[in-house]
């Protein structure tokens, strides 16, 4: 296995605490306005194009607006101690592309899911994995099935680029209907996409259900399961379906940092395919690199295992506030939710909901899914963040 990378400099504390000071005085924040200007561009050029663009996230979080921010599933608690003292320990060894990096990680992650590392590619955040994927589908077929009120990564990237995207009704208690996604498969399906845990629902498939389903399906047309919330479900590990990859099914596996990480704003994502598409994938899609900082953060959060079954606790709490708040107010919602959020129906216009939530100082999805107008998408915070979103919701729906 390969060797972690050594620090390049070794600064004393008391150097190390000035240049913090330094870096905070000067410089960071023209590049952060720059930055965001860059990407709120990039934005405005996508949506020109005719592409949908009211599900990205924010490109400015830290404007203070006044408002409790429960709209884009971040997590709320932050990242590991130990991912925040990793970084600060790299700060002076930036100078360096990230290559090596990405190998380290790659073997930690092959170690932890039983894959070969030749099966692994990382990216800055899991967008650059998943409208990759949309790409690649448009290649080799053009045809993808998926379900109604899911990640629309995959699906609207597919349909920009002219795919053929078939969507399947959710079943009635608004989980995956895999019977009906399994008949609408064809010869002529490039790939099936399914987001589990899924967002917006927050329901996630039997493990041994979809174990099953990717089985049958596969041979058929590849399997892309997202698992960026993974992590945060009660059963974890045993939701995770990379052994599909290992026993040599044709499954994409996706995953980010961004959920139970707390690392939405460094951007880091990786994928576990087939070995060959790994390498296609993954050419296409280096760019440049990795963050080099996400990279030695992910590694430290990696291996902070009790940080991460501390916040898996604690996201559970704050989502079961929201599930109580809901049931008190006899709205429906989708059950046994296991991501930071949950899909509630509101009894009124999404955007109607989201402009009175707003008025109590709470920002929620001001947008929904087809077929679901009066549903909202709420995400948890800490706990004074969701107190105060059970108290508008108790004034705007009481």
């Amino acid at each position: 296995m390969k060797q972690e990378i050594k620090k390049e400099v070794k600064a004393s504390p008391s150097v190390n605490s000035s240049r913090r000071s330094w870096l905070k005085s000067v410089g960071l924040g023209a590049g952060a306005v720059a930055l965001t200007a860059c990407v709120d561009s990039s934005v405005k050029e996508l949506s020109a194009a005719g592409m949908k663009t009211d599900h990205f996230p924010t490109a400015t979080p830290n404007v203070s607006d006044g408002l409790v921010r429960l709209s884009s599933n971040e997590n709320a608690f932050g990242p590991s101690a130990k991912a925040v003292e990793a970084m600060q320990g790299e700060l002076f060894n930036l100078a360096r592309y990230s290559d090596a990096t990405v190998d380290v990680l790659k073997s930690k992650i092959a170690a932890q899911e039983g894959v070969s590392e030749d099966q692994i590619i990382v990216t800055n955040g899991s967008s650059p994995i998943l409208f990759g994927y949309a790409d690649w589908i448009t290649k080799n077929g053009n045809k993808l099935v998926t379900s109604m009120a899911t990640y629309e990564g995959v699906p609207r990237g597919a349909e920009f680029m002219g795919a053929d995207v078939t969507y399947v009704p959710l079943d009635a208690d608004m989980n995956f209907d895999l019977d009906a996604i399994e008949a609408a498969v064809t010869e002529d399906t490039t790939a099936v996409y399914i987001c589990n845990p899924n967002n917006p629902t927050g329901t996630v498939v039997d493990a041994a259900k979809l174990t099953a389903f990717a089985k049958r399906v596969s041979k058929k047309a590849q399997v892309f399961i997202d698992e960026a919330y993974i992590e945060m479900s009660d059963a974890y590990p045993a939701n995770v379906q990379s052994k599909l990859v290992a026993e040599g099914h044709d499954v994409v596996i996706c995953r980010t940092f961004s959920k139970i990480h707390a690392m939405a704003g460094q951007r880091l994502g990786y994928a576990i395919l087939p070995a060959e598409q790994a390498k296609q994938l993954g050419g296409m899609l280096r760019m440049g690199g990795v963050n080099y900082l996400a990279l030695v953060a992910g590694m430290a959060s990696m291996e902070d295992h009790a940080n991460l079954n501390t916040m898996r606790s604690r996201v559970k709490v704050e989502r079961e506030k929201l599930t109580s708040a809901a049931e008190s107010l006899g709205q429906a919602y989708a059950k046994n939710p296991q991501g930071n959020f949950i899909y509630m129906d509101t009894g009124m216009p999404h955007d109607e909901f989201a402009k009175l939530m707003k008025a109590q100082g709470i920002k929620v999805v001001g947008r929904t899914w087809p077929g679901y107008d009066t549903w909202s998408r709420i995400s948890v915070g800490i706990p004074e963040e969701t107190d105060a979103c059970v108290k508008a919701l108790k004034t705007v729906l009481g």
